[in-house]
């Protein structure tokens, strides 16, 4: 039977099991991996084919959460009154950068974000940023 890697006391011991996994404050659980745990200091390794079929999982989740925070941006920049041309003039760094946000295709820089919550809270500091 195999040692633990982690702590090289306990066997490793076969276990179909969940895991959580958070990304940007989100959690999801991951049902059904089989994994080796060691029953000493519960240390866990994927089983032979469990590493693609959890990372498949993993990037589904993120790009679940990433349309999500640009479909939050797109809502804020319209809250705003802002065309995203004239967002992207106003707070991008170049044309196309709000696109890319609402799209999830790029991530917006956690300033830039903090900004739009702060001006969709108070509107009249539009023109301060102007």
């Amino acid at each position: 039977m195999l040692k633990c890697p982690n702590c090289g006391v306990s066997p490793l011991a076969h276990a179909v099991r969940e895991m959580q996994y958070t990304y940007q404050g989100q959690t999801t659980t991951i049902p059904e991996l089989v994994v080796e745990q060691c029953a000493g200091c519960k240390e866990v390794m994927f089983a032979h084919g469990e590493h693609d079929h959890y990372g498949e999982l993993v990037t589904a989740f993120r790009r679940q959460v990433d349309a999500q925070e640009g479909q939050a941006l797109g809502a804020l920049r319209k809250g705003l009154g802002l065309t995203r041309e004239k967002a992207d003039a106003l707070l991008a760094d170049e044309a196309g950068d709000f696109a890319r946000y609402e799209a999830g295709e790029a991530r917006a820089p956690v300033a830039l974000v903090k900004l739009l919550r702060m001006l969709g809270k108070h509107p009249e500091l539009l023109d301060a940023v102007r």
